[in-house]
């Protein structure tokens, strides 16, 4: 067969050893993330739809007929029991009135209250009696309250809070050895202070019940069925108290109310219970007949407002109709409630329980809605205790104390003709990630009748978990059992307290080792058929991993039921329809019945269903042995030889799966937290915000100890062990393997079983890398909190503090090693800054960190301290010695180098050419090969991937050297500042700054570094150098360079798609610069002609104009004859060019008129002139012609010498009429002459050019035009004038006009209009003579009296009308000027 683990496969790094081992963190951890809220488990569709559980075997499992081999679990412990103090045996014979006990579990201590005195002890062992008698009433209640914030004095710890019949005391509680506010309530004594705080009359109202919340307020139940509080502050107020009554069950203002008025208010209900839940704010009161009420007290927890109240009989009504196989009479008689908290679940928020162990869960709001505040009280589902299945067993009856809290129920029931009860203890600890809620069952008696029942809050530092899914109920004790102390409860008789320890897996184990002295017995082997291979191994190794010195036996068996029962890897073949591989060659493997451990799973997080085994009990989920190596995209698959067999997959062992689950569980509470948080502080330098660890040291210290006690597990006990050349990842690994038909000989399954067993062997191994990170990280994080962290952080660099921000611990130990090595050097530099020695620090770091602070650490370290050195000596030679020997030693360095962080240092001391070596060594060091340089040669194709990383590798080398010369550049040429006003008065402040820099020094070492730089043969650091200075719009220094390495990299720029315009600019001035015309004149024109939008075409008739102007130097210079015909080239260019501007410029003037429709196509037009330059029958025929300009295409036609005198003449027609359409109805003269104005303008360019200026077409187009317009009959003879048409010439050609008898002036009724313009055309002459040569006058006059006479005769022989006769006499007034000019 063919090895699946074949030669071919590359070698892992450490790197990829940790991200694959944390990928499987990840994923366990996401199983322990898979259980489900309490509502989803009682499979509650709504808050509308009520259901039942309870009644099925399977809610209660028994464990003797699930076939694992055990009877029963032990689930309750006596731990201790203890009397009650003998001095307080002697109290009961003065009892006059009452007598109660109850408990302080918050502060480790039982009550008793005998008439008015009150006696407080000790529960654990009976000492630290405290007693208060002051009071001269019957105590009625009693509560311990934490006080608010800031109203007492520190060492008041709790408040005491007592009523009776007359009035209300609070009493402040202290401690003394009270160690830091810790709240070791166990070693402090008590003290109750001897003058109540606050005391206030009970206006007659007897107290039933009181219960503080956790920001100090004290809520009342009062006997009159009315819920009180007690408000208390520090000083009176001018409308309130100092402390007082308010009953928030009538008004706000009740106690205004005299008491006599308040009894109509008076039910036969009193209230006698509250229960508070802290984390929603909502308050519940439960009355003796069983009506439950509801109050929010705000988001806060500080308002108060009643919600709901239901009735006890509304209550038995709804469960009954929810569960109406159960006898209506068991739901009567609410006994107790108790609050549920988000930490419980996020759905339900009250639990209710009867007197026959019913217990009725409410919720207060809608389901999926976390954030609303409580609108109603509906019950969603009925609990049935034991004894209502089909399973014969007695239910508990007359049920009279309970407690309910995290997942456990507590129910004491008194037993009929006996005085001791009976204690029923439910909990679903056993049966975790199940799909519906399962629960053991335990029972055991009572010393005596029970008087108060709670359980001991035991005050350990518990860190805070970071959830990434948002707020989600606790999860099952399995996850927590290794950080978290046993959970116990204490039960109150007159005999004294009897304490119990509530047994969690971990616990079960261990009893069960010590009970059959070892692991080779049948009820170890039925823990690990009740729980998953993985989930048993996990909970091993919370006991083999213990340092205790009592627990080294235990620690020692643990360790061998982990290897015994642990299983082997294995493949399992689905596709073949065999049955799941038995987990491998245990004592116990093959055999049958209860004794397989492969028969039953109680239950499974992540499990896979395509392992199946054989059927478990109804209601449990079935489950295989161990998980599956899950599938994921990075694992490949691969034909491995002619093996017949079916579709197999390679199944982890319960051993490398438990290792993997406890250690997620112990990184659980960081491994998705920040590492660090914001902290703003005020320094006098204005507000600052500081880099703050998210972990405490003791945190730190905690999780420390269980990763090395993992670390030390695996170390020793460590069975793999392949050679590093067969170190591959097991992602590497295809985890599906097809075979062809068939079945599998033995053979072939010994050779996969090998196999299966080294790839776990391999990811063993790294696991045990990442336990290594792991332990490191953890241990310099300590070492870094006890260096002032937030100080170490704000010498980071900013992008380090950006990216320490965004770590995660995880991302922290897969892949932060740089942010650890950075925060090292920060460490180390603070020592040097101190002039402290190094030795003690790095000693600390070898041993702490081995692999974040190696020996090449250490060199750089030493070179710091020489650097650090140097920059005090005084003496030239020696800083010269130091630096040179800073710099060997840092060349020398075998790994990598933070160049960063060294260039940093070295600038500090002035070392500018050290940069300039050490970054051009660095790079060589990076790239021995000079792959590289092969990528750029080659033009830096992607497919070599290895090249490409070596020159993404050099160029970072490269960038300190660059922005070290960027950093001298600003420097040198840096403005002085101008004086300004001293901040505060006295001497001036001194002007020494050992950071600042002159700028002639500056300018000293720019210089000294940038010829160190360009005597460099590296050719890829010329490259990077110039990409610099080329992005840094340093072009003048760029072409001053005179290497040979210039020319070859602008025109492999110039060659390249980006930035492509810049190359070829910088291009055109190196050959310019050195008088190579010809050259740059080409290059000119290639830029003018380039295709693209970057490029304007004013940009490109500038690049054609400098393109002449080179080229004309080149012919100057005697180049050769294709140098002239290259200008002629140019110079045609540059008319056609200058044409396509004319286009552009009247198209803008188009587009701001034109409809939205044409703008779009006059847009993309003006895009493509800017985008090329284009051939002349381009011009007319796509743009001039398409959008009609005709102005253009006339200039079009005159450029190209075309000539078609009816298409000239349209074009004049055209333009005469596009420019007279603009007038409209306008006759203002501002506006005519501005429409003159233009068409002298086009005019001009023309009447030069008699061809392209059919001067009668455009005079009588004109004419005629303005005749129709009833514009100034003047305007066109003197636009003829301003455009240079001589007088007697324009006076032949109205002439000839008039005489040519066109109909037009009859059509248009103005048959005078030639005449008139005649008249004022002669008038203006005759006015202004000076438009005459003089030489010329005489016979000119001659030629206008000759044409006036006969403009008369034509006149006289008209039919006689007014105008006519106007006309007579202003051309008589004509003649008569004429005459005088004769």
């Amino acid at each position: 067969m063919v090895s699946i683990l074949g030669g071919g496969l590359p070698p892992l790094s450490v790197q990829d050893m940790l991200e694959n081992s944390g990928r499987l963190v990840d994923k366990f951890l996401q199983d322990d993330r898979s259980y489900l809220d309490l509502s989803e488990q009682l499979q509650i569709p709504s808050h509308a739809q009520p259901n039942v559980s309870g009644l099925h075997d399977f809610d209660y499992p028994s464990l003797l007929e699930a076939g694992v081999g055990l009877d029963t679990l032990p689930e309750l412990s006596t731990i201790k029991r203890m009397p009650l103090p003998p001095e307080l045996t002697e109290q009961f014979d003065r009892m006059q009135c009452n007598c109660m006990m109850g408990l302080f579990p918050e502060i480790e201590r039982a009550f008793l209250t005998i008439d008015s005195d009150i006696f407080v002890w000790k529960y654990e062992d009976g000492n630290d009696l405290a007693y208060f008698d002051g009071l001269n009433e019957t105590i009625l209640s009693v509560a311990l309250i934490k006080p608010k914030p800031g109203i007492f004095q520190p060492h008041i710890q709790f408040l005491l809070c007592l009523a009776t019949p007359v009035d209300i005391v609070l009493l402040g509680v202290s401690f003394s050895k009270l160690y830091d506010g810790g709240g070791d309530f166990s070693t402090g004594e008590m003290h109750l202070l001897p003058e109540p705080l606050y005391s206030i009359p009970t206006d007659s109202t007897f107290i039933t019940a009181i219960t503080g919340t956790d920001n100090g307020r004290i809520f009342m139940a009062g006997k009159d069925g009315a819920l009180y509080e007690l408000i208390y502050k520090a000083d009176d107020g001018w409308f309130s108290r100092k402390c007082r009554k308010v009953c928030h069950s009538t008004s706000t203002l009740s106690f205004l109310v005299p008491s006599f008025l308040n009894f109509t208010f008076s039910q036969d209900d009193p209230l006698v219970q509250i229960s508070v839940d802290d984390t929603r704010h909502i308050l519940y009161g439960r009355t003796q007949k069983g009506s439950i009420q509801v109050y929010d007290l705000g988001r806060e927890g500080t308002g108060m407002g009643r919600v709901a109240s239901v009735s006890q009989q509304t209550i038995v009504n709804s469960a009954y109709l929810t569960a109406r196989t159960v006898e209506k009479c068991y739901f009567n008689a609410i006994i107790h409630i108790s609050a549920m908290t988000s930490t419980e679940s996020n759905q339900l928020h009250l639990v209710a329980v009867t007197m026959s162990g019913m217990r009725l869960y409410f919720t207060t709001s809608p389901f999926n809605t976390p954030f609303a505040g409580p609108a109603m009280l509906t019950l969603v589902h009925v609990r049935v205790p034991p004894g209502f299945s089909a399973r014969p067993s007695k239910p508990p009856s007359n049920v009279h104390s309970a407690y309910h809290n995290r997942g456990t129920l507590l129910l004491v029931e008194s037993q009929n003709n006996d005085d001791n009860d009976l204690l029923w203890s439910l909990s679903s600890d056993s049966f975790p990630f199940q799909k519906q809620l399962m629960e053991t069952q335990v029972k055991m008696p009572v010393d005596g009748k029970t008087w108060a029942l709670g359980e001991l809050r035991v005050s350990e530092a518990r860190i805070q978990v970071a959830s990434p899914i948002g707020q989600r109920p606790d999860p099952p004790v399995v996850v927590s059992q290794h950080l978290e102390s046993p959970r116990r409860f204490i039960i109150l008789t007159a005999q004294g307290c009897q304490i119990l320890r509530k047994l969690r897996p971990v616990e079960q184990l261990q009893s069960m080792l010590m009970d059959c002295g070892g692991p080779d017995a049948e009820e170890v082997k039925a823990f690990f058929r009740l729980h998953r291979l993985d989930q048993a191994c996990a909970t091993c190794l919370v006991l083999a991993c213990s340092r205790s010195p009592g627990d080294a036996q235990v620690s020692d068996w643990a360790r061998m039921a982990f290897f015994m029962y642990g299983g082997e890897a294995q493949y399992n073949f689905n596709a073949a329809g065999m049955q799941p591989a038995t987990i491998g060659a245990t004592p116990f493997a093959s055999s049958m019945g209860a004794g397989n451990l492969s028969n039953t799973v109680m239950y499974s997080p992540g499990s896979h269903s395509g392992l199946a085994t054989m059927t478990p009990m109804p209601g449990m989920v079935p489950a295989h042995m161990s998980t599956p190596m899950p599938y994921n995209s990075s694992m490949h698959q691969a034909t491995v030889g002619p093996i017949p067999g079916g579709l197999q997959e390679v199944i982890y062992s319960g051993k490398h799966n438990g290792i993997y689950i406890y250690l997620a569980r112990i990184l659980r509470p960081f491994w998705d937290m920040a590492v660090t948080a914001e902290l703003q502080c005020e320094t006098p330098q204005g507000p600052t915000v500081y880099l703050t660890s998210n972990y405490s040291s003791d945190e730190l210290g905690l999780t420390l100890e269980l990763v090395r006690d993992l670390s030390d597990f695996v170390d020793f006990n460590s069975k793999f062990d392949t050679g590093p050349s067969d170190l591959v990842s097991p992602a590497h690994v295809p985890s599906r393997l097809r075979f062809g038909d068939g079945a599998l000989d033995d053979h072939t399954r010994k050779k996969l079983q090998g196999e299966a067993q080294r790839v776990e062997k391999i990811s063993l191994q790294h696991v045990q890398e990442l336990v290594h990170r792991v332990e490191e990280v953890l241990g310099l994080w300590r070492v870094l909190l006890d260096h002032q962290f937030h100080t170490l952080t704000a010498a980071l660099s900013q992008d380090q503090q950006n990216q320490l921000r965004s770590l995660t611990f995880k991302t922290l130990v897969l892949g932060g090693k740089d942010i650890c090595t950075a925060l090292i050097t920060c460490l180390i530099g603070r020592y040097l800054d101190d002039n402290a020695t190094v030795d003690a620090i790095s000693g600390r770091l070898r041993e702490v960190c081995p692999s974040l602070y190696s020996t090449d650490d250490a060199t750089c370290s030493k070179a710091d301290e020489l650097l650090q050195a140097a920059r005090v000596t005084q003496d030239p030679r020696e800083r010269a010695r130091q630096l040179q020997e800073a710099l060997r030693l840092l060349k020398s360095a075998s790994s990598p180098l933070k160049l960063g962080v060294v260039c940093n240092r070295l600038a500090a001391v002035g070392h500018y050419t050290g940069i300039v070596e050490l970054c051009v060594a660095e790079a060589k060091k990076c790239d021995p090969h000079d792959l590289a340089l092969h990528f750029y040669s080659q033009g830096e194709q992607p497919e070599d991937t290895q090249g490409m990383q070596a020159y993404i590798t050099r160029m970072e080398c490269y960038k300190c050297i660059t922005e070290t010369l960027g950093f001298l550049w600003n420097a040198a040429t840096a403005l002085p500042q101008s004086p300004s006003m001293p901040k505060t008065p006295g001497p001036p402040p001194p002007t020494h700054d050992p950071h600042h820099m002159a700028a002639e020094q500056a300018e000293h070492h720019r210089e000294e570094v940038l010829r160190l730089a360009l005597k460099s043969t590296d050719i890829l650091f010329h490259s990077a150098l110039y990409d610099w200075l080329f992005s840094t719009n340093r072009s003048d220094r760029l072409l001053e360079i005179g290497t040979p390495y210039l020319e070859s990299y602008l025109q492999r720029r110039a060659s390249q798609i980006d930035d492509k315009v810049r190359a070829l600019d910088m291009l055109w001035k190196h050959y310019e610069k050195n008088n190579n015309f010809t050259a740059a004149a080409r290059i000119l024109s290639q830029l003018s002609q380039r295709h693209g939008s970057d490029l304007t075409l004013a940009r490109r008739i500038e690049y054609l104009s400098r393109a002449i102007m080179c080229a004309k130097s080149a012919t100057s210079v005697g180049g050769p004859t294709a140098s002239g015909e290259f200008l002629h080239e140019l110079e045609e260019k540059m008319e056609v060019a200058r044409l396509q501007l004319q286009v552009y410029t009247a198209l803008q003037r188009v587009a701001e008129v034109a409809a939205i429709n044409i703008q779009v196509d006059i847009r993309d037009a003006q895009v493509s002139l800017q985008s090329d330059l284009l051939d002349i029958t381009t011009l007319y025929e796509e743009f001039a012609d398409r959008f009609d300009l005709w102005e253009c295409k006339l200039a079009i036609v005159y450029c190209a010498g075309l000539f078609d005198s009816a298409l000239i003449e349209n074009l004049w027609q055209n333009i005469i009429n596009k420019e007279l359409s603009v007038a409209g109805g306008i006759r203002g003269g501002d506006h005519l002459a501005g429409i003159s104005e233009r068409l002298v303008a086009i005019m001009k360019n023309y009447v030069s050019a008699e061809r392209y200026f059919p001067v009668a077409f455009i005079l009588r187009h004109l004419e005629q035009r303005s005749c129709e317009m009833g514009l100034n009959q003047r305007w066109v003879f003197l636009a003829m004038l301003n455009i240079g048409v001589p007088p007697a010439k324009l006076l032949e050609l109205y002439d000839r006009l008039f005489k040519s008898r066109d109909p037009f002036w009859q059509t248009v009724g103005k048959p005078y209009h030639l005449l008139t313009v005649l008249n004022a055309l002669l008038s203006h002459l005759a006015d202004n003579p000076s438009l005459i040569s003089p030489s010329d006058r005489r016979r000119f006059s001659m030629i206008c009296l000759d044409a006036v006479s006969s403009y008369l005769v034509e006149l006289q022989a008209m039919t006689a009308d007014p105008n006519s006769r106007l006309l007579i006499g202003k051309f008589k007034g004509v003649q008569a000027k004429l005459e005088r000019m004769h």
